[in-house]
């Protein structure tokens, strides 16, 4: 075989795998007989293409159903959700060989697609879902040591910076499909909730087990700033203005040793001598 016939035969490998070519189907001018030699067990060509394509969208599609549980749900169960898990596919086919990224794109594709677009639970429940899978798949950090929290003077603390978790997920929802996702996963059927503003933080603890809760306004606030790279007092300002100066003020203590006690902070890093 030529490296043109390779990659010619590459090309064609992806788009009978993408266009789910019906089995016996002929290709044009006999290229895959050409291309694609039987099996010593007696496999045609037509055969062999199609063990692959069966398990190609037999793993992905089983893949993607795991990974997005709620989704699932918000859209009304599987058969919405196969037809639209397999148009993602098609029109974005995994870029690697890691299954945990397969839906990467998949809440960008959902945004994009006339079907969904207006579908605002669907949306949120996809980016819930994946904030999970990340949550799962990134990187660790040991938690803060709370005895540098209680080194670090009063006055040093609203310049210093703190840095999260990496795999705290802050999500600005329509409607709490974290609430869904949790009776989803004690074998229940949730009800369509109303639309309501929600805030939710995702998060994976020590043991590896992911967690979602609830945050009020003014601590999704704070915990944005700091995860952008703002200062403690810096995102406590930009905080104050999103809601209220008195919020901030009487509750950021508690929220913090809150924070701390979930192992939200990896690190508070007092300000150099030089800044």
């Amino acid at each position: 075989m030529t490296a043109r016939d390779l990659r010619h035969l590459q090309s064609m490998l992806a788009q009978l795998i993408a266009g789910q070519q019906p089995r016996g189907e002929p290709t044009r001018e006999g290229e895959l007989e050409r291309l694609v030699k039987p099996s010593a067990r007696g496999m045609d060509p037509q055969a062999r293409l199609a063990v692959y394509r069966e398990q190609f969208w037999t793993r992905h599609l089983e893949n993607l159903r795991d990974d997005f549980p709620t989704l699932i749900w918000a859209m009304g169960g599987s058969a919405p959700f196969r037809a639209f898990a397999t148009e993602y596919l098609i029109a974005r086919p995994p870029r690697g060989w890691d299954l945990q990224r397969l839906g990467d794109r998949l809440p960008e594709h959902l945004a994009a697609t006339p079907r969904w677009n207006s579908d605002r639970l669907a949306k949120d429940a996809a980016r819930l879902d994946w904030a999970f899978m990340e949550a799962f798949d990134c990187a660790d950090a040991a938690p803060v040591d709370p005895t540098v929290l209680a080194s670090i003077p009063e006055d040093v603390w609203p310049s210093a910076t703190v840095t999260l978790h990496p795999s705290l997920r802050l999500l600005e929802m329509d409607h709490p499909v974290h609430l869904a996702r949790s009776e989803l996963s004690e074998g229940r059927t949730p009800e369509r909730p109303p639309m309501l503003r929600t805030f939710v933080a995702v998060w994976r603890d020590r043991s590896c087990t992911r967690h979602a809760c609830p945050l009020e306004p003014a601590a999704f606030a704070i915990l944005a700033g700091l995860n952008a790279g703002l200062g403690l007092g810096v995102a406590c300002e930009s905080a104050m203005r999103r809601t209220s100066r008195e919020s901030v003020e009487t509750s950021v203590g508690a929220w913090f040793q809150d924070w701390s006690a979930r192992g939200w902070i990896s690190a508070v890093t007092p300000p150099s001598h030089d800044d």
